[in-house]
């Protein structure tokens, strides 16, 4: 290849020098006779030839040398060959050079090729390239850079960047190498002079001083070296970034570079930005510093001082122009990217005193950016998403309301220029400036970009600081050491993110129940600072020190900005950073910055208009002062803000949300350092709760606020999902104070309930707080925090309806807290954990009698909870029993100073219901721990007779008392149930309390009974029970029927049979009789107090019937067991007369049971189960006068479990008879079932249908009409489904699923009945064929189906299967039955055959379909071929068969004339005359299963055994056979002549050709063919039918050769068959 080349550019040198070159012509004779004589073996070769060949590159070096364009032209292309190929000798590559730089002011083509022939120099000649010929090099690019022409200046930039590079990895590589043996120069520098080696004195010139000569070029000076180059300052710049970028390290490490650096480059850099330099000069020059700024910072100290103060006095308006002010704040927020480089800043520069001030100047300055013009960001009393006065497109009202993040479009210079507030929409960039190198002129920047930019400073300035400390607050299992690498990444929590929760919820560590925490406590963070040993050490306290001199200017940014209008996706980031900034100076144990920054997002936290003030005692007033450039004060334009109007304003917003969110992250995370900071968290919360109260917004859990569909705007949707964020953090934070040590938690608690005492008002002798600024005194338990409240939302409390309300919120929220603390309660003593505080407060507000009655049933209703949770606890921890008296105590002492406040808000009632609350918590305390109480029962009784004690109530208030009373019975009969020793082994004291709580209880009862003997007592009290259980209130009389039936249950081991007859007698029967009463009573549909009642009989029914089941030991054996059992049943059957469906229910459950407890216990033999019988078939679920206005799918389901109960305790089981009923209301149940809830039945049957089939199994099929009647209602539930609409139209059940279980139900049924050979087992087959027949006929026909197998798959397999059980040989039955079996077997085959694919929703299915029924064809011929053939078979079920296989196997319509018309015989159709038809007939669908049923016709037809069946069915497909082959013949006769030149169609011709290779191939049966005069083939009578059509045929054949060739063989067939 490069042979060629060379030689043909050699000939064009030849060709076009003639006679002015002669000096040209003869050297480029002889290079072509060297190069001929050379061998050209292959390229590699060549080239090292000529290579030891240096007057062979002559001829090339004068071509250019001539000036001449076309002889340059093919110069430069012969050196270009040469240079690739490594074909040039060394020595002549400074002849090469020149050549070069001759060429560089001739054409485009001649440049180009100097300038590719560039790269390969530096490849190939690298060793040689060095000292002058590398300065040739760059001479050469610097000229071909000054050309106008783009294209060339372009590609010289580029080399230009090649050598450079080139230069410095020579550099690179002698650092590398060993130094011996190499010669030193001396460069001088600064300080003197530096000795270098001689590839470095190299680099001193190359690239040393080319590095000096291209900062030069650059600031427009005279170059040392390159004496005739030429530079613009742009791409000057440039250069020496793309240098800077790769070999940055190297420069480092060479001090005389470093030199150059900083004497030329960094002096020039400062002037530029002083001076009014232009824009693409001034771009290039901020990139190259902050790339300066980054890696040589330690190295040039004084220089990044210089420019970094230079950058932060830019920022001022008056100082530059608006995008020389962005280019400087785009610098300082890239820098923000790299956290370790700010700590690098502040510690060169901050740190130490000599120096300036750079981070704090720069943070200052962000300051009055943020402020230097309010009415561009929306600056306001509150921030705002988008300014209302725009109208915004719908996408932009979109993405802010939903608070999308990274939504940035490109403002235009329309919609970014007026633009109000900083939004991505309009205050963003796709670009940033400093990247935007391709402009000449700065861009049209949006008005608050330079805004945004601060809010991105302020916000990676918080981020980094975060990633870097909040690592090393995490603990380490062992201690850190020196070079031990940091902690794992703390992941602080961030209010954007709503999905962390269960994530941060694992780094807590707690091990917590949504009811009763553990006590497992979470390792407290560490502050970095005390990590005095740990290698980065120093860092973490330079950290420290930004955040402790930084803080002020930070917070006026953040400050100013949370009152701007902001976006959503800046509003996050800016709370964002805020949260991480306060978590910082949390773990730093900063507390003036930390409560400043909290103090801040509480105030955006609640509503504009609804806060007086927010300070914190500790911090004072925040007023910075601007100063000479020091971050100790900023002065902020927030004063010049306008003063808010005198209006209430207090909408919330999502940013409130998402300010309280932040705040309570923050005291989750910093809980442990928080102290008296909680109450900044816990005001905050109040606040905002009883605003979202007052404005009616959302709807909180204590609050219920009705919206209709009208007022949902897209806020109040953001606002709904917000405040469930926000329910998650407070749930979060009231979780983490269980991890807390218990001093730190006492802290937190007493902040809330010092707000607490606040809200309601109450001081210490409990008078309502005076209407002052002056603070109300506090209870003594509790501490007064160091900070100043929240002020109140104004209007809020100036009703007590408000004011409770605002106390409630208060009183719940502390509630939530103590939740989550239980199991510090438990397990700490009550000085330590906080129990008396709450407990306290609680008490304070429950018996004041200054405050409204619903904060004080609140506040008892929350001791009532909190005493719940802990009988909880206790129960499964009973050592801890300490608590159970403290709970006790609390209770005791409500008890006690509860009436003293009867007599104002509260009044009597009040106290009742308090009362009441105080005696069911002692309830729970007796049910969950009264086993194990071992002391306090003074306290117990002295409770319990509190309510014998109050002399203004009398006996019929205190049997007001509903649920008092009925607990105290209970107790009471407890207590008389208990021993001698068990009541004697009780402390003195106890006992007396007890005997005074007894002897009040008799009292009571003494009228109904005048022995007060144990048992008289006992049962007096049940009476009582008794009566109090037909109460007319609905609570009264269900707690006294769980009360009576408790009592009986710890009774049942202590009476005897009589006894037991006798309450069953006097107390159950009657309880029974005047519930009836009262249903009939209650029996109208406008009653309120019907499902009351009905709920009332569930529980008796029930109660007795768990009762009965308990005394059956006692009642076995004796003769009371048969009168209790009937008396059970009468009472039950007249309860069912009320025909309610959950009393039906609950009955039918209750005797199930009852029944199974009769089996096992063995006591059948003294009941009679024909009542039990009897009930079941009168009291069905289904019947038509039982309500049916719920769902009685229950009903039915228990109804169906006692009839498979009582099947199994019958002697032999079911007769005839109740075998039939029981079928009949089995399918009742079925076909008049409710529609199941959330479910469907078309995959699977409901649990009713499922229990329907299962107890149908069960039944005995030994009595041959029992089994019939069982096939035909198992038959009837296959076809079921696909008479739905027939037999019930309700929407929602479809019995898909039904019919398939019943198919597999039918399938062992024919096992069964084949098995027994009973005289009707062909009906019953005929029976469950035709009921299959159904979904097999109709296939695609019902839409509907479920997953899995089709329901007409699943019939079809069926079918086949009951078909393969040998019923032809094994079937008994009279003639018409065995003849209906065989119609309805046709049936199904048709049924197989046939299918409406136009009816088929998915017509991919229907290949698959049709393979699966020729396979289940294939298994239907098998079974009934020969069979069908029988004699005792009539013809018509042959014939239809053979039909419907005719029919199914035309591919194409045939012509209506060609068939026959009734009254003709079948063939008299094919000697029609009739007009062909020239339109193309589509194939049917399954064609495939046609060509199957075309074999099986073949098949019929011809020659088998011989045997009588064949010959049948032989005779009966013959005719058939002929009809079908002849359609085709006929319609190929009539059709393809008026077709012409045109072929037949494809599928129609396939059809043709199979039929006739198929026709000839066929041995037809002898005696199915009639005898014809003359013809005396045996087997080949068929084709002598068709003689007439083909030969027809064969002439409208004349054009297909394929056709006429199949036709001439049946033709020779017919001959020689016949003898020709």
């Amino acid at each position: 290849m490069i042979y060629q080349l060379l030689v043909s550019e050699l000939s064009v040198l030849i060709q076009d020098s003639k006679k002015k070159h002669p000096d040209l012509r003869n050297a480029a004779e002889k290079s072509l006779a060297d190069l001929k004589a050379l061998p050209n073996t292959s390229d590699a070769q060549l080239a090292a030839d000529l290579k030891r060949r240096s007057d062979f590159v002559k001829p090339f070096v004068l071509a250019c040398s001539t000036k001449n364009t076309k002889l340059a032209a093919s110069g430069i292309t012969g050196l270009l060959r040469l240079v690739v190929s490594n074909g040039l000798s060394s020595d002549s590559l400074r002849d090469v050079l020149q050549a070069f730089q001759e060429c560089t002011a001739l054409s485009l083509d001649v440049q180009l090729k100097v300038l590719q022939a560039l790269p390969s120099l530096l490849q190939n000649y690298a060793e040689s390239l060095k000292g002058r010929f590398l300065t040739f090099a760059f001479q050469i690019c610097f000229s071909l850079h000054g050309s106008k022409t783009v294209v060339v200046s372009n590609t010289a930039a580029a080399s230009l960047q090649q050598l450079l590079a080139f230069a410095f990895e020579n550099v690179t590589a002698e650092d590398g190498s060993s130094s011996e043996d190499k010669a030193v120069v001396a460069v001088p520098i600064q300080e003197g002079t530096i000795a270098v080696h001689r590839n470095a004195s190299d680099a001193y010139y190359l690239p040393t001083q080319l590095l000096s000569d291209i900062c030069l070029l650059t600031e427009g000076s005279r170059p040392q070296v390159l004496n005739e180059a030429s530079l613009t300052a742009e791409f000057g710049l440039e250069l020496l970034e793309s240098l800077l970028v790769v070999h940055i390290d190297t420069v480092v490490k060479h001090v005389e570079q470093l030199y150059i650096l900083r004497a030329r480059l960094m002096p020039f850099i400062i002037r530029v930005l002083s001076e009014k330099a232009s824009y693409n000069v001034t771009v290039r020059t901020v990139r190259l510093l902050r790339l300066l700024i980054r890696k040589l910072l330690p190295a040039m100290t004084a220089e990044v001082e210089m420019a970094m103060s230079l950058i932060n006095h830019l920022l001022d308006p008056t100082s530059s122009t608006t995008w020389k002010r962005v280019l400087c704040l785009e610098l300082l927020r890239d820098i923000h990217e790299d956290p370790t480089l700010v700590r690098s800043i502040y510690s060169h520069f901050d740190d130490v005193k000599e120096r300036k001030n750079i981070v704090g100047d720069h943070l200052a300055v962000l300051v009055r950016l943020a402020t230097e013009k309010p009415a561009v960001i929306g600056l306001g009393q509150r921030s705002l998403g988008y300014d209302s006065n725009h109208n915004f497109p719908a996408e932009q009202i979109a993405v802010e309301a939903g608070g999308l993040s990274g939504a940035v479009s490109i403002p235009t210079d329309e919609i970014s220029l007026n633009k109000q507030g900083i939004n991505s929409q309009w205050s963003s960039v796709r670009i940033s400036c400093i990247d935007q190198m391709d402009k000449l002129e700065p861009p049209v920047l949006p008005a608050t970009y330079l805004h945004s930019l601060v809010l991105t400073c302020i916000n990676r300035f918080s981020d980094g600081l975060a990633k870097f400390l909040l690592p090393f607050t995490v603990q380490n299992d062992s201690k850190p050491r020196r070079k031990q690498k940091p902690a794992p990444k703390h992941q602080s929590q961030d209010v954007s993110n709503r999905d962390d929760y269960d994530e941060r919820k694992k780094e807590t560590a707690t091990a917590q129940s949504s009811d009763v925490p553990t006590s497992t406590a979470k390792r407290l963070p560490v502050n970095p600072l005390k990590l005095e040993d740990h290698e980065e050490f120093d860092q973490i306290r330079m950290s420290a020190l930004i955040v402790e001199h930084c803080w002020p200017a930070l917070l006026a940014t953040s400050s100013t900005f949370l009152d701007a209008s902001l976006d959503s996706e800046y509003y996050h980031a800016l709370i964002r950073s805020v949260q991480r900034f306060t978590q910082v100076a949390g773990v730093l144990d900063l507390e003036t910055p930390r409560d400043a920054f909290l103090t801040t997002l509480a105030k955006h936290a609640v509503p504009s208009g609804s806060v007086g003030s927010i300070k914190t005692a500790v911090l004072g007033s925040f007023t910075f002062q601007q100063t000479n450039g020091t971050s100790d004060g900023v002065e902020t334009k927030q004063n010049d803000r306008p003063e808010p109007q005198n209006q209430l304003n207090m909408d919330i917003t999502p940013r409130n949300l998402l300010c309280l969110r932040a705040l309570l992250n923050l005291g989750t995370a910093l809980g442990p350092g928080m102290h008296d900071s909680w109450g900044i968290v816990f005001d905050c919360l109040h606040q905002v709760d009883v605003a979202l109260i007052a404005t009616s917004q959302l709807s909180l859990p204590y609050v219920s606020v009705d919206r209709t569909d009208e007022n949902e705007t897209p806020e109040l949707d953001e606002i709904k999902a917000e405040k469930s964020a926000v329910e998650v953090a407070v749930s979060r934070l009231f979780e983490s104070t269980s991890s807390l040590p218990n001093q730190i938690f006492v802290q937190a608690l007493n902040c809330l309930c010092s707000l607490a005492y606040h809200v309601s008002g109450l001081s210490k002798d409990h008078a309502p707080e005076q209407k002052s600024t002056e603070p109300a005194e506090l209870s003594p338990n509790v501490t007064r925090p160091r900070y100043h409240r929240l002020g109140s939302i104004s209007g809020l409390r100036s009703n007590d309806g408000s004011a409770s309300k605002e106390s409630i919120i208060i009183l719940d929220r502390t509630m939530e807290m103590v939740q989550c603390n239980i199991a510090r309660f438990c397990r700490t003593p009550a000085s330590e954990s906080g129990w008396t505080t709450f407990t306290q407060l609680l008490i304070d507000h429950l018996c004041c009698s200054a405050v409204v009655a619903d904060v004080r049933i609140s506040a008892a209703r929350n001791l009532d909870d909190m005493i719940s949770r802990i009988t909880s606890f206790l129960s499964l921890n009973i050592s801890l029993n300490e608590t159970i008296g403290q709970c006790l105590e609390a209770l005791s002492s409500v008890v006690t100073c509860l009436w003293k406040a009867k007599g104002t808000k509260g009044g009597l009632s009040c106290s009742l219901e308090i009362h009441s609350i105080a005696l069911g918590s002692l309830l729970a305390i007796l049910e969950q721990c009264g086993e194990t109480l071992q002391s306090s029962w003074d306290t117990v009784f002295s409770i319990i007779n509190s309510v014998f004690e109050r002399t203004e109530l009398s006996v019929a208030d205190r049997n007001k008392r509903p649920f008092e009373s009925v607990a105290l019975f209970r107790n009471v009969s407890d207590f008389l149930q208990r021993g001698d020793e068990e009541i004697g082994s009780l402390p003195v004291d106890v006992n007396v309390v007890r005997c005074r709580a007894v002897k009040d209880l008799m009292e009571l009862v003494r009228a109904q009974a005048d022995d007060i003997s144990t048992s008289v007592v006992w049962m007096c009290l049940v009476l009582h029970l008794a009566r109090l259980s037909m109460d007319n209130r609905v609570e009264v009389r269900h707690s006294a029927l769980h009360t009576l039936f408790g009592i009986f249950n710890t009774s049942a081991d202590r009476l005897d049979a009589e006894a037991w007859a006798m309450c069953f007698r006097l107390v159950f029967s009657q309880l029974l009789t005047a519930m009836v009463a009262e249903l009939m009573r209650s029996d109208s549909a406008e009653d309120p107090n019907l499902r009351s009642w009905d709920e009332t009989s569930i529980i008796l029914v029930r109660s007795i019937s768990n009762t009965f089941i308990r005394c059956l030991g006692s009642l076995s054996g004796h003769r009371a067991l048969t009168s209790v059992w009937e008396l059970l049943l009468e009472n039950f059957v007249s309860l069912l007369n009320r025909r309610s469906l959950g009393l039906s229910r609950a009955i039918f459950n209750s005797l199930t049971e009852t029944l199974l407890e009769i089996e096992r216990t063995s006591c059948i033999k003294d009941i009679s189960l024909d009542a039990a019988w009897t009930l079941w078939v009168d009291y069905s679920p289904t019947s038509d006068a039982l309500q049916k206005i719920t769902d009685n799918n229950d009903a039915s389901k228990a109804y169906i479990q006692y009839i498979r109960q009582l099947h199994g305790m019958l002697p032999g089981g079911f007769d005839t008879n109740q075998a039939g009923a029981v079928m009949v209301n089995l399918r009742s149940c079925i076909i008049e079932s409710s529609v199941v809830a959330y479910g469907s039945d078309v995959d699977e049957m409901t649990p009713l249908q499922s229990l329907v089939l299962e107890t149908l199994a069960i039944v005995p099929t030994s009595a041959e009409e029992v089994l019939t009647q069982l096939v035909e209602k198992v038959s009837s539930f296959v076809t079921l489904a696909f008479q739905m609409d027939e037999i019930n139209t309700r929407k929602g059940k479809t019995y898909i699923a039904l019919s398939r279980a019943a198919m597999e139900l039918l399938e062992s049924l024919a096992k069964q009945e084949i098995a027994a050979a009973h005289a009707s087992t062909a009906y019953l087959l005929a029976v469950m064929i035709q009921a299959l027949e159904v979904p097999v006929r109709l296939k695609y026909k019902r839409q509907r189906e479920g997953k899995g197998v089709p329901t007409w798959k699943k019939a079809t397999s069926t079918v086949l299967s009951i078909l393969d059980m040998d019923i032809m040989k094994r079937c008994t039955g009279s003639e018409n039955d065995k003849q209906g079996m065989w119609e309805a077997i046709v049936s199904i085959g048709d049924g197989i055959m046939a299918a409406d694919t136009g009816s088929c929703d998915t017509p991919s299915a229907i290949s698959v379909d049709e393979a699966f029924d020729i396979g289940s064809f294939s298994r239907f011929q098998n079974v009934i071929i020969p069979n069908l053939g029988s004699p005792s078979i009539p013809d018509k079920i042959r014939r239809r068969h053979i039909a419907s296989l005719f029919e199914h196997s035309l591919i194409h319509e045939p012509h209506p004339d060609d068939l026959a018309r009734p009254g003709q015989e079948l063939l008299d159709g094919l000697r029609s005359e009739h007009v062909g038809r020239v339109q193309d007939l589509p194939p049917k669908q399954r064609s495939k299963m046609a060509y199957v049923l075309v074999d099986q016709l073949f098949d019929l037809a011809a020659v088998q055994d011989g045997s009588v069946k064949r010959v049948r069915l032989a005779q009966v497909a013959a005719p058939y056979l002929i009809l079908r082959v002849g359609l085709v013949l006929k319609a190929y006769v009539c059709d393809q002549p008026l077709r012409g030149l045109m072929p037949q169609p494809l599928s129609q011709k396939r059809e043709t050709l199979y039929m006739l290779k198929q026709l000839t191939e066929l041995n037809s049966e002898p005696k199915a063919i009639p005898e014809s005069s003359g013809v005396q083939s045996e087997h080949k009578k068929h084709l002598f039918l068709l003689f007439g059509l083909v030969t027809k045929a064969i002439k409208a054949a004349r054009r297909d050769e394929e056709m006429r060739t199949t036709l001439t063989t049946v033709l020779d067939a017919m001959g020689t068959d016949f003898g020709y």
